[in-house]
């Protein structure tokens, strides 16, 4: 019963559909023609086209702009690229951008030529663009012909930065000039296509009145698919692109890092290469002058002659300057080339600061000043070796510049710091030459053609040294009155903190001691101070075998019946030190066989060995009367 009523239902309308479909072949055809001549002539008329191509006008002049701020910014990544690597492949982008921003510059002048408002801005825009460009030339052509520290003084007066900026800021500008065009345009293209959009509606109202709306939708449709198919096509053509470029990109990255990696690689090269020959350099200046300290000291016990021992006095005096210079121009080039790295930890600042007093003391007293230590017990977090070694070029230049009264060594805590003073009563220092404390072979009121004493290198020392720790100093001083100098150091929070570097015994000059009998081992591969040591040791009546390897210093050993010191340099050739021979001889004749090791070597890690009870070292080049006094000191207790 259903599908009868259905079949008669579908006749008539099978009949309304074919005369609608009959009248839709006469009117609706002759409708859609109408609609599509009326819709052609329009989007064909020369104001439609004149309207598009300003549309397309507008997009071109944006681009160019865009495009000259890239090629701007190219040449700039390319040029910093360059300049931190020195690789020639960074240099594409700018020598890319050289040619192609006049291009842009004259494509723009061409496009805004009918532009009053854009062509006045024109000039402007040219002379930033070409200041830029002028700036990043004049870079490179002072990096090549003076150096990278001088393109990056030109680099860093911010010329560069500001010419970009203000490059940026005028496309900026212009671009918002084109946009405000291109909207206005964008608005008559919008109406002049929304008046053909309602004529072909009204077409197509008219031919909906007719029954044909499906074949008006229809058409639509098809229209809308075509063009969503070529919008596809597009955004495919451009994703491909863009797939293009960020493969190239990726690769290009790549090779930044294989360059980035390959600098990395020649730099730690470079910076081995630098330990390497400071440590050669620290120990093979500092051996002649060994020889020379030692035989100096031998000589001056056995002159007779006052003339020739006051001779031999003033020769010890300038080895010791040599030496003492020696040993600062080491320590900043050491500073200089990064070979020191801090190895923070929890130290004990009281006892930094009456070790330096110790050290101090007989300096002091025989200028007729009195040094004196205040301080509690206070734990600072720093390097304690850079951080002695910084206290006692500011404790010997105080003692240096004070010729009444004396020096102080006063700590205080203050969380999470602590402050450590060096005050003096000195000559004090004119403000305008506290500025000038960190230069090298500076010194303040020393004429530079008069005699000195010293050469104005402790305080570049300390300079670098603050610098290294990352902690501050103050100066405050007031001429006739005296200085203070004032470092800040974190606070440390251990209970229990390692012994300061400079904790060893101070050797002490021991009355009354027979050197006879006493049997001393020197083990030295250097014949000239091997010599002079004993030549020295010989002199005060100690009984002295050499050997210059570890092999023949254990078989020496092994020969003498009785053996009380042992004194042997650091450095012994062929990857031997003289740790290792301590070690030898110790297992091998007496655990607690004492001993003097002589070394170069300033790093901490050799300092920290003088926490062997049964063990001292001494810095090169070593003073005779250092040297005995500390053989005098272990061979009596």
């Amino acid at each position: 019963m259903s599908s009868t009523t259905a079949q008669v239902t579908a006749r008539p309308s099978n009949l309304r559909t074919d005369l609608w479909l009959a009248m839709a072949l006469i009117v609706v055809p002759f409708l859609i023609l109408i609609a599509m001549q009326g819709y052609e002539a329009l989007s064909r008329s020369p104001r439609a086209v004149d309207r598009q191509q300003l549309v397309a006008h507008s997009f071109e002049v944006i681009l160019t702009l865009y495009s000259l701020r890239g090629a701007l910014q190219d040449a700039e990544r390319g040029q910093r690229g360059f300049l931190l690597t020195g690789q020639e492949a960074y240099l594409r982008p700018y020598d890319s951008a050289v040619g192609k921003v006049p291009r842009l510059l004259a494509r723009f002048a061409r496009l805004t030529d009918h532009d009053p408002e854009q062509r006045a801005a024109l000039p402007s825009l040219t002379r930033t663009v070409n200041d830029k460009m002028s700036e990043l030339r004049q870079t490179l052509t002072i990096y090549r012909s003076t150096g990278l520290q001088a393109a990056k003084r030109i680099v860093l007066t911010n010329a560069g930065l500001n010419a970009m900026q203000s490059v940026e800021a005028q496309i900026d500008v212009m671009i918002s000039r084109e946009n405000e065009l291109l909207a206005l345009r964008l608005d008559k293209v919008t109406a002049a296509d929304r008046t053909v959009q309602e004529f072909a509606l009204a077409s197509t109202l008219l031919a909906a009145v007719l029954m044909m709306m499906g074949v008006t939708i229809a058409i639509a449709n098809f229209r809308r698919r075509r063009q969503l198919q070529r919008e596809i096509m597009h955004r495919a053509e451009d994703s491909a692109r863009a797939n293009r470029q960020l493969e190239e990109r990726n690769r290009e990255l790549a090779r930044a890092g294989e360059l980035e990696r390959a600098a990395r690689e020649e730099a730690l090269r470079a910076e081995r290469a630098k330990g390497r020959f400071l440590a050669t350099a620290s120990h093979d200046l500092r051996q002649p002058l060994q020889a020379v300290s030692l035989l100096n000291g031998a000589m001056r016990r056995r002159a007779t002659d006052p003339d020739l021992a006051e001779a031999l006095t003033q020769q010890a005096e300038a080895v010791g300057t040599i030496g003492r210079l020696i040993n600062a121009l080491l320590d900043i080039s050491k500073l200089e080339s990064g070979v020191i790295k801090p190895e923070p930890r929890d130290f004990a600042v009281a006892t930094l600061l009456i070790t330096m007093a110790k050290e101090f003391h007989d300096v002091a007293a025989s200028k007729g000043l009195q040094i004196h230590v205040e301080t509690e017990e206070i734990v600072a977090h720093s390097d304690p070796a850079l951080v002695e070694q910084l206290l006692r070029n500011l404790t010997s230049n105080a003692i240096k510049y004070t010729r009444a009264g004396g020096v102080r060594l006063r700590a205080a805590a203050a969380p999470p710091w602590v402050h450590i003073e060096v005050i003096d009563s000195g000559v004090g220092i004119p403000a305008e030459q506290i500025p000038l404390l960190g230069e090298e072979f500076y010194q303040v009121g020393v004429p530079s053609n008069s005699t000195r004493e010293g050469y104005g290198l402790g305080m570049s020392i300390v300079r670098r040294l603050v610098k290294l720790l990352q902690i501050n100093l103050e100066i405050r001083s007031e001429v006739g009155q005296g200085s203070t100098f004032a470092l800040r150091l974190p606070q440390g929070t251990e209970c229990s903190v390692a012994t300061a570097p400079g904790d060893a015994a101070t050797p002490v000059v021991r009355e009354g001691h027979a050197a006879g009998g006493m049997q001393i081992l020197l083990v030295e591969d250097d014949p000239d101070v091997r010599n002079a040591t004993r030549l020295l040791l010989k002199t005060e009546g100690y009984a002295v075998m050499t050997a210059a390897t570890s092999d023949e210093a254990l078989q020496k050993a092994r020969e003498c019946a009785r053996l009380d010191l042992l004194v042997t340099d650091f450095h012994l050739g062929a990857d031997v030190t003289g740790t290792q021979v301590i070690a030898r001889l110790r297992a091998a004749h007496d655990a607690s066989l004492k001993a003097i090791l002589i070394t170069g070597d300033t790093s901490s890690a050799v300092k920290e060995l003088a926490q062997d009870p049964h063990l001292r070292v001494l810095s090169k080049p070593v003073r005779a009367e250092d040297f005995l006094s500390l053989v005098c000191e272990l061979l009596t207790t």
